[in-house]
């Protein structure tokens, strides 16, 4: 087993004042509508898109008129005729392929910004909230969501550009009949009035489909990340199986009842053109007089008219899901601010302690985790102590006595209730916290190993060579392009490969979550009688939850927690020690 630790220069740290997005939080609110949201953000290239809209909606109109005029007198047409009808389709051709494309530039970009805002607000939230606000509801809105709004952001451009070809249209048929236009106005805007005001029964649909895609993630989170005890109860997998099912059903029937709305408002909107074209036929002609030609160039316009008002409705839903997943991006959004550990500007965050965390003191320390759904909370403290550098300090006591909030409170994850948390004699504040955990390097019994050296990408290669093999890992995972080579090893040996990551930050102060607890016994010893010794010959504070009494000697204090209370504090030679069951364990591979 190695004697010393590895010894390196400590990595630069980050700065407390280099944010990526720097900025990002400039866009204080989500707009409620897709067509809002690209008119703000399109900045100087809106008249452009108004423009090159107009265009396409003129040249298609256009289009139209000479086709009527050209077949009314077939001879005149001649080169100079078929050169205008190339100009007219070229005009909308231009138009729309500008507006089609820059539309999808602008969303895709704002997409971009707001994925990266959340993801800022995520890493400024507060430990706790985030916790209790859960993933499923994040990765649904950041995924799920961004989805739709992309895939309907083609469609909601065709949207507004049949609408406005449709005007168009209208006003052509106005310049015709004016009785025809104002009988074909009121019977369209009747029949979009109908259309609208059933659509708008859709959002309570969507809404509802939200909340059980975020169901429906959770039960399937449930399913994957439980599957080792779904495999030993045949019951359990089957009830998850009937939850996952229900859950899914309910998404089929949401889905299905949305989407047979929007299919008989379709079918609503293709009777308005029976409607429009039956009027025109056999209503108009016995109240206004009328020239056949006339009566047959209106049929023509009006079945123009069912181009884009075929588009309009076709692409309607997708403004309708749209606008929704934009609303629960905002609540999103909301919920992170919501979360925020505090409103501290850049400009306020601090650093009292330059890396030299000196003395961790607990004045009347409380933590009371937050009441939900009416059931009872589980409180801490309140704890008084103080942790000396250089100290190594062990917290012990049964399941649910409060070692893992202890630690959480300890590390400045979570902010205290009540008391006050100092370190050198500056207290721990939402200011400076930031800048205190940045001393800490923590590894909890939960912990996570990152596909690449995350806030290590400019480690020294050999350095993780050294301590890889220190660790016995070599030949089982290796370092190559700031990333471990493998990560699917056994607990015990991902634990080791946190203790890699731990020791080449390199940082003053060390937490350790039960990490001895998944190790064999003779990798324990070295974990207790070697390498946290030699931790504490460098003058690093360790704190660490620990169930080894046999190993008590090695601490040079003792805490034991009982019921969220701190009960006793001994010197580690003279902490009582439980019967041990180690001297029957077996060295297993780990």
């Amino acid at each position: 087993m190695p004697k010393s630790l590895t010894h390196r220069r400590r990595p630069p740290r980050v700065s407390l004042s280099e944010h990526p997005l720097r900025g990002s939080d400039k866009v204080t609110k989500t707009p409620m509508n897709i067509v809002e949201l690209i008119y703000k953000e399109a900045g100087p290239d809106r008249w452009r898109l108004l423009l090159a809209s107009t265009a396409a909606g003129v040249g298609n109109t256009l289009v139209l008129v000479f086709i009527n005029a050209a077949a009314q007198e077939p001879d005149a047409v001649d080169g100079r005729a078929f050169f205008l009808f190339a100009v007219l389709m070229l005009a909308y051709i231009l138009g729309a392929r500008y507006l089609f494309h820059r539309t999808i530039d602008i969303v895709e970009e704002i997409l971009h910004r707001i994925k990266g805002r959340i993801v800022e607000k995520i890493l400024r939230a507060d430990f706790a909230a985030l916790e209790r606000l859960g993933t499923s509801e994040i990765y649904d809105r950041i995924t799920e969501n961004a989805t739709v709004i992309s895939g309907a952001v083609g469609l909601v451009t065709n949207v507004l550009q049949q609408l406005l070809i449709f005007l168009f249209a209208i006003v052509y048929i106005a310049w015709m009949s004016l009785p025809a236009f104002v009988l074909l106005g009121i019977l369209t805007a009747a029949g979009l009035a109908l259309y609208w005001t059933r659509s708008e029964v859709m959002v309570g649909f969507l809404q509802h489909l939200a909340k059980t895609r975020v169901a429906f993630f959770d039960v399937l989170t449930d399913l994957l990340r439980g599957f080792k005890e779904v495999r030993f109860s045949r019951r359990r997998g089957q009830q998850i199986r009937d939850d996952v099912m229900r859950t899914s059903a309910d998404l089929r029937d949401t889905t299905r009842k949305a989407n047979h709305l929007f299919d008989d408002n379709f079918i609503l909107a293709s009777c308005n053109l029976f409607v429009l074209l039956g009027a025109l036929v056999f209503v108009l002609p016995r109240h206004v007089h009328m020239e056949p030609a006339t009566l047959t160039k209106l049929v023509s316009g009006v079945m123009f008219l069912w181009g884009p008002l075929q588009g309009a409705v076709s692409g309607y839903p997708a403004y309708v899901r749209s606008n929704q997943a934009l609303r629960e991006i905002e609540t999103l959004e909301r919920k992170l601010d919501a979360a925020a550990a505090a409103k501290v500007s850049e400009g306020a965050l601090s650093d009292p302690w330059k890396g030299k965390p000196g003395a961790i003191v607990a004045q009347g320390v409380e933590y009371e985790y937050a009441r939900t759904n009416g059931d009872e909370t589980f409180r801490i403290g309140p704890v008084h102590f103080t942790i000396d550098p250089g100290e190594i300090i062990f917290i012990v006591g049964g399941n649910g006595s409060g070692k893992s909030t202890l630690l959480k409170v300890l590390t400045g994850l979570y902010t205290p209730t009540l008391g006050t948390l100092s370190s050198g004699g500056e207290a721990v504040r939402p200011q400076n916290a930031p800048a205190y955990r940045e001393m800490i390097s923590a590894i909890f019994s939960d912990f996570h190993l990152f596909s690449r050296a995350y806030g290590l990408l400019d480690v020294d290669g050999d350095a993780v060579t050294r301590l890889l093999a220190q660790m016995q890992l070599e030949g089982k995972t290796g370092f190559k392009d700031d990333r471990f080579t493998r990560r699917d090893l056994s607990t015990g040996q991902r634990k080791r490969l946190a203790m890699v990551v731990s020791l080449l930050e390199d940082r003053p102060i060390h937490v350790f979550d039960e990490w001895a607890a998944d190790q064999d016994p003779a990798f324990r010893k070295y974990f207790y009688e070697e390498l946290l010794p030699a931790l504490k010959a460098r003058g690093k504070t360790v704190i660490a939850v620990s169930h080894d009494d046999r190993y008590f000697h090695c601490a040079d204090r003792v805490f034991t927690m009982e019921y969220g209370k701190l009960l006793s504090i001994e010197p580690g030679h003279r902490a009582p020690a439980r019967p041990s069951t180690e001297s029957t364990e077996q060295s297993l591979p780990s």
